[in-house]
């Protein structure tokens, strides 16, 4: 989703109204964007990340132009960057640890008669405006490297290895740009807005369920060209859990 949050610490009823904030710049129809699991291949798709559990056939494959960045980290544990995708499906085979992916919405530019996926300047009687970026990252596996930041973009890194966790268990979560830790970040586990990262970008979640997890954060700041608008980062993490 196209979320964006406090750009410094919220206590726990701070960060929920910050969810309703978030929202607020969500244009019209905003979905998820996850990865699918494929026996042979990985797919990026555009839709309703609970609803694919269960065939939602409203989920469809991510436009190629809207991703930025695009890689795997394999069985090795290596960084392996993709080529920029020509078309969809966006696809990465099925054999690594992770898939990530970082997806660039452009700008969009809130006006009178709605919202529109265009630059302020672009706009007659822009009344506010931002730039969107999402990185996405799946984990099909672990090597101790991935309790390390990829380094591209706003991401969400897990510090121990979630897939060895328990439901009821804590699962500590380093929010970074670029690499570098974020605080304030605004993090939800599912549904549920668990409050922000600390000052030094962490936050521990507990799991409360087995199955598919799902950990987003989101962060904002004045955008670096243009400090009138607007610069919104969002990071999902999704990994599944098993039954214990």
């Amino acid at each position: 989703m196209i979320l964006g949050p406090p750009s410094r610490r919220t206590c726990p009823a701070t960060a929920l109204l910050a969810v309703t904030l978030w929202l607020a710049h969500a244009p019209a129809g905003a979905h998820d964007v996850f990865w699918s699991a494929g026996a042979v291949a990985d797919t990026l798709l555009e839709g309703h990340l609970a609803g694919h559990r269960h065939g939602d056939a409203g989920n469809q494959w991510l436009e190629a132009s809207r991703v930025a960045w695009l890689a795997t980290v394999g069985a090795d544990g290596a960084l392996r960057v993709a080529p920029a995708p020509a078309a969809a499906p966006v696809t990465v085979p099925a054999d690594g640890l992770a898939d990530v992916a970082l997806v660039d919405w452009g700008w969009w530019t809130k006006t009178a008669d709605g919202t529109v996926n265009r630059h302020p300047s672009q706009v007659a009687r822009p009344l506010q405006a931002w730039r969107s970026q999402e990185t996405v990252k799946h984990l099909r596996g672990w090597s101790p490297g991935l309790a390390t930041p990829l380094g591209r973009g706003f991401e969400l890194t897990p510090l121990t290895d979630p897939r060895a966790l328990s439901p009821g268990d804590k699962l500590a979560v380093l929010a970074t740009a670029d690499g570098q830790p974020v605080a304030g970040a605004a993090v939800a586990y599912g549904d549920d807005t668990r409050g922000a990262t600390g000052p030094d970008g962490r936050i521990n979640l507990r799991l409360r369920h087995a199955g598919l997890q799902v950990v987003r954060a989101s962060w904002r700041r004045p955008d670096a060209d243009d400090p009138r608008h607007e610069d919104v980062r969002t990071a999902v993490l999704t990994f599944d859990l098993a039954a214990r």
